[in-house]
């Protein structure tokens, strides 16, 4: 697919679920910061989930490995055609807790904007809930702007979200 830092990301799939299940272990803070807990199937639920309305190959589920195919370091989950046909959507980004504040994701994001692009994007959205603000700081850093905020209805709770938006120039 692309490169971040000499490794390439690849497109995970039911043989990752391991190493992904690993890396959203290490990042429990992150994910009981979102959704209030970590689910036993939130790898499965990462690699699946979809709007309605989309099919299974506009899911893009991006891994990174460090070290070959030993570790992975971080995940990029992003649909194809949503909201708008020629715009994308972030609907997670997570770096190991160990690799954080290196510039990795932005290095990781920076690689998978210039991929999009070459796919025809116009831009990326993505949402931000309001108890994250290191999250907020990360994407206005990397050019988005808040367009609104709503309501995110989770298993076990209800956030409210930030929804950010990074048109891309022709």
């Amino acid at each position: 697919m692309f490169q971040v830092d000499g490794s390439t990301v690849v497109q995970l799939g039911a043989e990752d679920v391991p190493a992904l299940r690993r890396l959203l272990e290490r990042s429990h803070v992150f994910m009981t910061l979102a959704f209030d807990v970590l689910e036993p199937d939130a790898a499965e639920q990462l690699l699946e989930g979809l709007p309605p309305g989309k099919a299974p190959e506009d899911k893009f589920a991006l891994g990174l490995y460090a070290d070959g195919k030993t570790e992975l370091v971080g995940v990029l989950d992003a649909v194809r055609g949503f909201p708008e046909d020629d715009e994308w959507i972030i609907g997670m980004l997570l770096i190991d807790p160990d690799r954080r504040r290196a510039g990795l994701g932005a290095r990781f994001v920076s690689a998978f904007e210039q991929w999009v692009r070459g796919q025809g994007a116009a831009g990326i959205r993505l949402v931000v809930q309001e108890q994250n603000p290191d999250a907020l700081r990360f994407w206005m850093r990397e050019g988005y702007v808040v367009t609104g905020l709503t309501h995110q209805q989770t298993p076990r709770r209800q956030n409210i979200i930030q929804l950010l938006h990074k048109p891309f120039t022709p």
